[in-house]
């Protein structure tokens, strides 16, 4: 009973940090450029994962190979990433980043879709339809799409973001069943320092000492963000089983928009507010059909043979 207090704790905690990260990196681009803070992110990160790998006593040598794979994960799902995630949130607020990094799971789905060559159900495609709608309300202004507005540019950024983060999905996932997640996030935020470098030159002349709420807001970004909520989360997972923190993670955008309206003063339209409310319902309905139809099919592979 204890364990699953434990679980349930961790699992919200690791939820509202996430949920308060895209709050957190508008606060500190008010200081510092948008790569370096992510830049900056991995130093800090890095401390607690090296921590972690010790205690675990986890080999830090990725197999004969592997290693250009891990260097493409931490390309595309570290750095392009964030080159995409941060600068967009300089020209979108947190509250769209947040919604739209939600519906990455269904621009997954939709990837494997057409690599596999695998049908979508009738059902999936409804929840799938909803959250590109829910997309399509947030991106646009009153219901249309203005190419020249700020904040389309930076809602495109946030899908450019999605789309190299659904390429490292990809790329990891073969180096998934290899490796731990502790060490895939562990060599990959080692990797990614020397490939930000190239990204933030350009902005080194922007570089100051930042204030103690940008400096904080920082820390609270590596060290809790990228180290301490993944594990967390993993912990969870462990005594919650995959269902119910698979479909908490649909909250993270909820807890944005909230602590956004709080710390930001940040605004919904009427149009955006739908919008979210799409994409946290596709995927929340796509999330249990899926958890439905994988005990369905363990429960097929546990039958006695007749």
């Amino acid at each position: 009973m204890k364990n699953r207090f434990l679980g349930l704790l961790l699992m919200f905690l690791a939820i509202f940090v996430w949920g308060i990260s895209f709050v957190s990196t508008k606060v500190v681009l008010t200081e510092l450029p948008p790569v370096s803070i992510a830049f900056f992110r991995q130093f800090v990160a890095i401390v607690p994962l090296l921590v972690f790998m010790l205690v675990r006593k986890e080999t830090f040598k990725p197999n004969k190979g592997d290693l250009k794979l891990f260097a493409l994960a931490a390309f595309f799902g570290i750095v392009l990433y964030f080159v995409f995630e941060n600068t967009g949130l300089t020209m979108t607020t947190a509250s769209n980043a947040s919604m739209l990094v939600a519906a990455i799971p269904v621009f997954v789905l939709i990837a494997e879709s057409v690599m596999a060559r695998k049908p979508i159900s009738k059902a999936s495609l409804g929840c799938i339809l909803a959250s590109l709608l829910g997309v399509y309300c947030i991106i646009s202004e009153n219901g249309a799409i203005d190419l020249s507005g700020s904040t389309f540019l930076g809602n495109l950024l946030i899908l450019g973001a999605m789309a190299s983060w659904i390429v490292y999905t990809f790329i990891s996932k073969g180096l998934g069943e290899r490796y731990s997640s502790l060490k895939l996030t562990t060599v990959q935020t080692l990797l990614s320092i020397p490939l930000f470098v190239p990204f933030t030159v350009s902005e080194v002349p922007a570089w100051q000492v930042p204030s103690q709420t940008a400096f904080l807001h920082l820390l609270f970004l590596g060290v809790f963000c990228s180290a301490l909520a993944y594990v967390f989360f993993l912990y969870s997972i462990n005594t919650l089983g995959p269902v119910l923190p698979s479909a908490s993670l649909n909250l993270i955008p909820v807890i944005t928009i909230i602590t956004g309206r709080i710390v930001l003063a940040e605004e919904l339209t009427w149009l955006q507010a739908a919008g979210a409310v799409l994409i946290v319902g596709g995927l929340t309905l796509l999330s249990l059909m899926k958890l439905r139809e994988q005990a369905q099919q363990r429960n097929g592979k546990e039958q006695p043979l007749k």
